[in-house]
């Protein structure tokens, strides 16, 4: 049975961890969290999963990854990812021996997920496009993908803000600010081959989906991601949407909301009334055709 796999593609900042906590609340579905991380820093350094536990304690991570490293080389995985995962990257459009080492390397990790969870649905919250270019070349994967997309302007005002290191807490390392115009170049460019993501599955397996409707209503944005992923989301969108909070589980990297357990959804909007008017309109000049394209006015 091939491995079904929902992918979170996106740029960062954009509430994937949000959404992979809503929805590895379901009880098909495991949250993962950045599987993408695992073998760049995660597991090496032994970081926490959202259940409070250090990877090696933790009663999910510790025994898929002794199966995994079983038969595949985290170093040797780390090597092939950077050759296969870049937006660009001629080791995954060329194909050949590294690519197929990569799928082979990364179907073991999903089917060792599979069968420690019992959950037949794994959801990979990594965001890169690159990673998830690859994997839809891979006929014996199910790949479906949420193209998660939030206001540039946003995006740009979190990244903007520098977080202290705080293991405990899920932030490994220090982040320091990055200007608007990093910001919405990147952002603009990691949207943009999402957008080409999409062009390479069948229409009804992929969405997007906007972090500002599905923070403000999750059932009727829930619903939408129902019919791409082919799972019924309706009784979880119907649950958060009458107040439930949301309940992380075991992902193993992402925002710091991983971290907080549960918690009340709530839709952040404080870019509009904090960022600077300069800031905003440097981001609205080089993103405003994406940013119409996705429904967002100026």
């Amino acid at each position: 049975m091939k491995p079904k796999i929902i992918y979170i593609a996106g740029y960062g900042r954009s509430g994937s961890t949000v959404v992979d906590i809503m929805l590895g609340m379901h009880p098909e579905i495991f949250g993962a969290g950045e599987l993408s991380t695992m073998c760049r820093h995660v597991w090496r350094e032994n970081e926490y999963c959202a259940c409070g536990a250090r990877l090696n304690e933790c009663d999910v991570w510790e025994p898929v990854m002794k199966r995994w490293t079983k038969e595949c080389d985290p170093d040797d995985y780390f090597a092939l990812q950077r050759s296969i995962e870049p937006l660009y990257a001629p080791g995954r459009m060329i194909g050949g021996a590294k690519l197929e080492a990569y799928l082979n390397m990364s179907r073991a990790m999903f089917s060792a997920i599979r069968d420690q969870t019992g959950q037949p649905i794994i959801l990979d919250s990594s965001k890169a496009p690159g990673r998830a270019l690859a994997l839809a070349s891979d006929p014996k994967i199910d790949l479906r993908v949420i193209h998660l997309v939030r206001d540039a302007r946003a995006v740009a005002h979190a990244l903007g803000r520098a977080i202290p290191v705080d293991v405990a807490q899920g932030v490994q390392k220090k982040i320091v600010p990055r200007s608007p115009l990093r910001t919405a170049l990147r952002w603009r460019m990691y949207n943009s081959v999402a957008e080409r993501l999409r062009t390479r599955l069948a229409p009804n397996r992929s969405v997007r989906v906007r972090y500002e409707d599905i923070s403000r209503n999750p059932l009727a944005e829930l619903k939408r991601i129902s019919s791409a992923v082919d799972v019924d989301l309706t009784e979880v969108g119907s649950q958060i949407s009458q107040g439930a909070k949301i309940v992380p589980a075991h992902q193993m990297a992402g925002s710091r909301l991983r971290m907080k357990g549960p918690m009340a959804l709530r839709y952040n909007s404080d870019w509009e009334t904090e960022m600077p008017k300069a800031a905003k309109r440097q981001v609205e000049l080089i993103t405003g055709a994406q940013l119409w394209r996705y429904g967002y006015s100026e």
